[in-house]
Order: C-alpha cells, then sequence, then structure tokens
C-alpha cells in the first residue's frame, strides 16, 4: 500500500508516519510526506498512491528559508479534494485534522459535505488529538477496509 501524507505540522506527520510503519507495518519506502497544497497536489498528479491522509490547514507552498509558505489554506485539505475531483483522480482520501470547526462549521458538518460530495473517494474526517489514540483506531480502522 502507497501512502501520501499532506502535512505541514511536522510533530503531527512524524506521528502518523511512526503509526502506519509500526502499527499497520506500511514500509517507509510507501509513505510519502508533503508540507503544502502545492507540493500535495503536485505529488497527487504525478504518482499513484492507494491512500491519501490531508491535513485541512496547510501552507500554499512548502516553508522554507527564503519562503513563509504564503497564504495558509484553512480548508486547504477540501480545496484538494475538489482538485482531484476536476482531474478525474479518485484514490481513496480522508481528512486527519487537529481542528474541530473551521469558520465556524463543525468538522461534522465538513465531513457531511464532503461525503455527499466525493462520494466516489471520500473516505472521511478525522479528528487528531496528541493525547488519544481515537485518531489512530479509526485511521486503522479505514485502512484495513482498504485492504
Amino acid at each position: 500500500m502507497k501512502i501520501l501524507i499532506v502535512e505541514n505540522d511536522t510533530n503531527k506527520s512524524t506521528q502518523v508516519e511512526f503509526f502506519l510503519q509500526y502499527e499497520i507495518k506500511i514500509s517507509p519506502n510507501n509513505i510519502d510526506t508533503r508540507r503544502s497544497f502545492q507540493s500535495g497536489l503536485e505529488a497527487i498528479l504525478v504518482n499513484s498512491y492507494d491512500l491519501l491522509i490531508l491535513d485541512m490547514s496547510i501552507p500554499t507552498f512548502d516553508i522554507s528559508e527564503i519562503d513563509d509558505g504564503g497564504e495558509t489554506l484553512d480548508r486547504g485539505g477540501e480545496i484538494i479534494l475538489q482538485e482531484m475531483e476536476r482531474e478525474g483522480i479518485k484514490t481513496k482520501a480522508l481528512i486527519l485534522t487537529q481542528y474541530e470547526e473551521f469558520d465556524e462549521i463543525s468538522l461534522e458538518e465538513i465531513d457531511n459535505s464532503l461525503r455527499e460530495e466525493f462520494s466516489d473517494f471520500y473516505l472521511g474526517c478525522i479528528y487528531y488529538n496528541t493525547s488519544q489514540v481515537n485518531w489512530q483506531n479509526e485511521l486503522k480502522n479505514i485502512i484495513s477496509n482498504l485492504k
């Protein structure tokens, strides 16, 4: 199974990668990580993946010593799903976010809307909290259903 993680928070992406490697037994060679909307979308358009794990809030570009990443896209993960739909990419995807609402819209409402809009490939939204293991259980269930 080949997985792409689009996540700018290195602590969160490290935790997700660790979980995938040691709990799900995914080889590190089969896990790619991108840090922004632009690099994530580029990877999706160029490579083939079995699963995309998208953060909802991501910078437009990779942050570097010479670039601040541009504007933060509060619902960047959702925009990636829209681009996938436009390009006809049906790779299974989910949102993994540490925010419970965006623009005063609950994560549950957003999840329901995304399930309806992208029913061909969207698997759901998982709330990520470092002090809880619920996200791990939910992610494990989704991945086991894909195998």
